[in-house]
C-alpha cells in the first residue's frame, strides 16, 4: 500500500512539473515549415449528433454539467499551454502564419485526412462535412476569432476580384470542380450563443447555394490532439485546407496571405482542377 501511494504521489508530481515546464514555454517565434502531409492517418467520424448546443435551454449542461465538466478537465493541460497571451504573441511574432504553406500539392497517395463531423449549419439543419464534400474539391476555411475570419478571407482576394463574396460566380464559373467551406469554430458557449444569433446576418453575406456548406462547429468536437495534428492550435489565427473529394489534406496554409501565398494557392487550385478533369475524362 505505502509503494502504491508513493508511486502514485510521484506521478503526479511528474505531471505537474511536466505542465509547469510547457506552460514556461516562449511563445512561437517563426512560422513552421510545412514540409509533410499533416492530418490523420484515416478518416473517423468526431461525433454521431450534436446537441443544441447553443439554445438558452441548454446553457446549465453546457455551462455546469458532467460532460461539461469532464471536457474542461480533459483541456486543462491544452488550455494551460496555449493561454490567450501565448496564442496572441505567438499569432504577432509570426504575423498570423502558425506555419507555411507546402511548395506545392500533396500527391493523393501520400495525403492524410481531415476529420468528418456533424455540424449546425446555416440551413439550420445538422449535416456531415463529407457529406458536403460531394464529389468536390473543397477550399476550407477554419477560424475561430475575428482576425481568423479576416486571415482566411484574404486568400480570397485574387488579381483584383474577391471570390469569397462579390465575385463568388466567376469563382464557380472558373473552377467548377471546386466549392467553398466554411468551418466557424466559436471557442466558448457564449461566443457560440452570440453567433447563433447573428445568423441570419451571416446568411446575407454569402450565396444562399453556400448555407448548408458554412458550419458552426463547437471547438470541443474539434479536441486538443486533432487541432494539434491539423496545426490549427492557435485560435487567433485562421487556418485554409484544400480537400480533395475523398477529405484527404492536399494542400494547407495559415494567416494572412501575402502576395505570394495567393500565387501559389490559386497555382495548386488550378492544378487539382486539372486532376479533378482528368479523372472525369478516365471515367467516361
Amino acid at each position: 500500500m505505502f509503494g502504491t501511494r508513493s508511486f502514485s504521489t510521484s506521478s503526479r508530481h511528474f505531471k505537474v512539473l511536466n505542465t509547469l515546464k510547457e506552460v514556461s514555454k516562449p511563445p512561437q517565434s517563426s512560422s513552421i515549415e510545412m514540409t509533410r502531409p499533416i492530418g490523420l492517418q484515416k478518416p473517423i467520424l468526431l461525433n454521431h449528433k450534436l446537441s443544441d448546443t447553443y439554445s438558452i435551454s441548454n446553457i446549465g449542461r453546457e455551462l455546469f454539467g458532467d460532460q461539461a465538466k469532464e471536457r474542461r478537465q480533459k483541456n486543462l493541460d491544452y488550455d494551460l499551454k496555449h493561454s490567450p497571451i501565448y496564442e496572441a504573441k505567438s499569432f504577432e511574432n509570426t504575423k498570423g502564419k502558425i506555419f507555411k504553406p507546402p511548395i506545392s500539392w500533396f500527391r493523393q497517395d501520400k495525403s492524410l485526412y481531415f476529420p468528418d463531423f456533424i455540424a449546425k449549419t446555416l440551413t439550420g439543419k445538422q449535416e456531415s462535412l463529407y457529406d458536403v464534400l460531394s464529389n468536390k474539391y473543397n477550399i476550407v476555411r477554419l477560424f475561430s476569432s475575428i482576425t481568423g475570419d479576416q486571415c482566411t478571407k484574404s486568400y480570397f482576394k485574387y488579381q483584383n476580384k474577391d471570390y469569397y463574396s462579390k465575385n463568388y460566380q466567376d469563382f464557380r464559373t472558373q473552377f467548377p470542380n471546386f466549392q467553398i467551406i466554411d468551418i466557424n469554430m466559436p471557442t466558448s458557449w457564449i461566443k457560440g450563443f452570440v453567433l447563433n444569433l447573428s445568423l441570419s446576418n451571416l446568411r446575407k453575406t454569402i450565396s444562399p447555394d453556400r448555407y448548408n456548406k458554412y458550419f458552426i462547429l463547437p471547438i470541443h468536437i474539434l479536441t486538443p490532439d486533432i487541432r494539434e495534428k491539423l496545426h490549427c492550435d492557435n485560435q487567433c489565427s485562421g487556418y485554409i485546407y484544400i480537400l480533395d473529394p475523398r477529405g484527404k489534406i492536399r494542400w494547407a496554409t495559415s494567416g494572412y496571405a501575402t502576395p505570394e501565398d495567393l500565387d501559389l494557392m490559386w497555382k495548386v487550385v488550378r492544378g487539382l482542377e486539372k486532376e479533378a478533369l482528368k479523372k472525369e475524362t478516365s471515367s467516361e
